[in-house]
């Protein structure tokens, strides 16, 4: 199963479903696909990682995807809210953000409504 990717044009949010146990092939393939899709929207978005899925992220794509975060706020990304399914998954979720030196707000979530509402209302923090 590929990173699904989705647009909420509106909220200028871009939303990524990660599969439980992506390949390499499929790291590639969102790669490509997610660059294009920041590249497109030129301008300030915010991110909604899902994570609940996955089960283990090598200690490889932990790099692949702090490079990949560092890329997405050099281009626009201001918040960054990921959903996760335990502590675990939490812990993975926070190196991760730490790797790519993220200087944006950022917050783990256990559901994706709350993820979402904290994107599109900042400022009822």
């Amino acid at each position: 199963m590929p990173f699904q990717i989705t647009v909420h044009e509106a909220d200028r949010i871009i939303d990524v479903v990660y599969p439980p146990h992506p390949s390499a092939e499929d790291v590639a393939d969102y790669l490509k696909r997610i660059r294009e899709t920041i590249l497109r929207l030129n301008g300030p978005w915010s991110a909604l990682v899902d994570q609940e899925q996955l089960r283990v992220m090598s200690p490889e794509m932990v790099d692949t995807m702090a490079s990949l975060n560092a890329f997405a706020q050099l281009n626009g990304m201001k918040r960054s809210a990921r959903v996760v399914s335990d502590a675990a998954s939490g812990l993975q979720a926070w190196r991760m953000t730490k790797r790519a030196l993220l200087t944006i707000p950022t917050r783990t979530f256990e559901t994706r409504e709350a993820a979402l509402a904290w994107l599109r209302h900042p400022d009822d923090e």
